[in-house]
């Protein structure tokens, strides 16, 4: 009778402990929209340039460029294949759809296996790229999964560490300024630990985090040298080489 009762009692803690949890998460997805300028600016910017160096790419050199319609998805990838050839490729990634793709500025058949091996690549190394970019913001998502919010010191400064995992498969815990929203670091899932101590304004009133900086591998860093945001843009660059 006693372990039933106790079942009982765990049972009912949980139960009552989980919409606790998920109000917690939600008030610190708010705090870290609040760090990037807020839900509005966000939902005002329609176009995002971008671009990013490291974060071991083995099949493309390392700097590399992209430019989004936030809207309807539609994108431009711009970099070097590992092999020096020059790649311009017109995609849509919210359908995860090829457009166009160029080899060394002639356009190349979409059927062509080797095509299609590199926009695969091309779209993992944008996914992982945006997923840091706009950490902030995915954590905010309602398909985000948080955990129970605990307090931290890190170099000498009092943040709030939050548990999460991302519908698209990122996981770990981000530490974060309660004051301020920023996030001052990132462990995922494999303990890797980054540093994330540069925030950038990107027009508008918009900021995102830039720097991420593996304690454990440098090869692993990912910075994102240049980032701007446009309310306007020329569609042509979504068309076109």
């Amino acid at each position: 009778m006693r372990t039933f009762l106790t079942t009982i009692i765990i049972g009912i803690l949980f139960l009552s402990n989980t919409p606790m949890q998920a109000q917690e998460g939600q008030e610190a997805g708010k705090i870290l929209l609040k760090g990037i300028g807020g839900q509005s600016k966000w939902d005002s910017t329609n176009y995002i340039l971008f671009t990013a160096t490291g974060s071991l790419t083995e099949h493309f050199q390392n700097s590399r460029k992209f430019l989004i319609d936030m809207k309807s998805g539609k994108a431009r990838f711009e970099g070097k294949s590992s092999d020096g050839n020059n790649i311009v490729s017109l995609f849509n990634f919210k359908t995860n759809k090829l457009a166009k793709f160029f080899i060394n500025g002639n356009e190349v058949k979409q059927t062509n296996p080797e095509t299609n091996e590199l926009f695969i690549k091309i779209n993992e190394q944008f996914k992982k790229d945006v997923t840091f970019l706009f950490l902030p913001v995915l954590i905010d998502q309602p398909e985000t999964k948080t955990g129970e919010i605990s307090s931290t010191i890190f170099n000498a400064e009092k943040l709030k560490s939050l548990p999460f995992q991302l519908k698209e498969g990122l996981s770990g815990e981000v530490l974060f300024n309660e004051e301020t929203g920023r996030i001052k670091q990132f462990v995922d899932k494999e303990g890797d630990t980054y540093l994330v101590n540069d925030y950038k304004d990107i027009g508008g009133g918009l900021f995102l985090p830039t720097t991420f900086r593996n304690l454990e591998d440098s090869n692993k860093t990912l910075l994102f040298p240049t980032v701007a945001a446009f309310t306007e843009m020329e569609e042509t660059r979504f068309s076109i080489l």
